[in-house]
């Protein structure tokens, strides 16, 4: 029989615990689940475990409690080390990390283990100064909060996979359900492909092929210090569907055209005609999620009289059609079985 791989979850107080066992028993499957549903005899591949600080039971910040399998006093890890995804505090701002957690991470990638992570899990990477200088991901809401903590490091948030260096050596997952993604990833590398199906059909697991721009929610700045965007900002919200609405935010400003705009991008990071398309754009979203107006329909009533010029900037801006987002993010309806034949029938 071969040598297991290892693979160290690393689990704080702050993981989420559902992701962190959920990431522990997938790599668990790995020969067990297809070959027990086939009739064939266990063939396992990795030998995962949750490693924590200390050797104690852990209260994760969702009430859960996890009984570790080791600590990072055991040692540096030497197969693959997975950071799952860290709950934010107030202000979207990701906790503080123990050194001693960081020491181990940077002590086990010395000693040849392969580092991911998966959503906010990146902070803690780029915490130990291994994307220093390299690109990555991470949750499409903390996009700029990263950037702002880490200069040194390229964050692409529209991606799902990103490795770090040509070897792979290091590599970040975007939003919270991409690491079943990247578990197929590392599965498939080290298991083989078809180990990887295999595990994706028995746990549904469906890769994210678009990216993360499809489950972005729209994230507009707030704007408090200049008024006259503000307001700008409050009447888009309210006039959106209507006709015209640059030139009506600019003339009811009383300011020229290039001031407005320039104050405009400034407090915002858009231009006004970003800011209105992104605004249209989530109010779409919302629709084919929640109703079944046609595309025409819902493109007119976001402010496009032209379906198909709405179509293509959906698809520019989300990575989906209008007909694959409502597809992938309409709840399916509920299904209650069968009715019961009555016994006289």
């Amino acid at each position: 029989m071969n040598e297991l791989i290892d693979v160290a979850v690393l689990t704080t107080a702050d993981s989420e615990a559902g992701v962190a066992l959920g990431i522990h028993d997938a790599f668990w499957l790995v020969g067990r689940l297809w070959n027990q549903a086939h009739g064939l005899e266990d063939t396992p591949v990795f030998a995962p475990r949750i490693v924590t600080a200390t050797d104690e039971p852990l209260m994760t910040a969702t009430g859960v409690t996890i009984n570790p399998g080791a600590s990072i006093s055991d040692g540096a890890a030497s197969g693959i080390v997975f950071v799952p995804s860290l709950l934010p505090c107030e202000g979207k701002c990701l906790p503080d990390v123990e050194p001693n957690l960081l020491d181990w991470v940077k002590q086990s990638k010395a000693a040849g283990a392969r580092i991911v992570s998966s959503c906010t899990g990146s902070f803690l990477l780029a915490e130990a100064g291994l994307l220093d200088g390299c690109e990555a991901t991470t949750h499409w809401a903390f996009v700029e909060t990263f950037r702002r903590r880490f200069p040194k490091v390229t964050v692409h948030g529209e991606r799902t996979l990103v490795a770090a260096d040509e070897k792979a050596s290091v590599v970040t997952a975007g939003g919270a359900s991409s690491w079943t993604d990247l578990t197929l990833y590392l599965v498939g590398r080290f298991a083989g492909e078809e180990e990887a199906r295999r595990l994706a059909r028995m746990s549904l697991f469906d890769w994210h092929h678009q990216g993360q721009n499809p489950y972005a929610r729209l994230t507009i700045r707030s704007q408090t210090a200049d008024a006259v965007v503000r307001q700008a900002q409050e009447w888009i919200a309210l006039s959106y569907d209507q006709r015209n609405v640059i030139q009506r935010i600019i003339r009811r400003s009383e300011l020229a055209e290039r001031t407005f705009n320039r104050r405009f991008r400034a407090a915002t990071g858009m231009s006004p005609l970003e800011y209105l398309q992104a605004v249209r754009l989530e109010e779409a979203k919302q629709q084919l999620e929640s109703d079944d107006a046609t595309v025409e329909e819902i493109a007119s009533a976001v402010g496009y009289d032209d379906t198909s010029s709405f179509r293509r900037l959906f698809k520019s801006r989300t990575g989906l059609t209008p007909a694959e987002h409502r597809k992938r993010f309409k709840a399916p309806p509920i299904y209650y079985g069968s009715p019961k034949r009555s016994s006289s029938g």
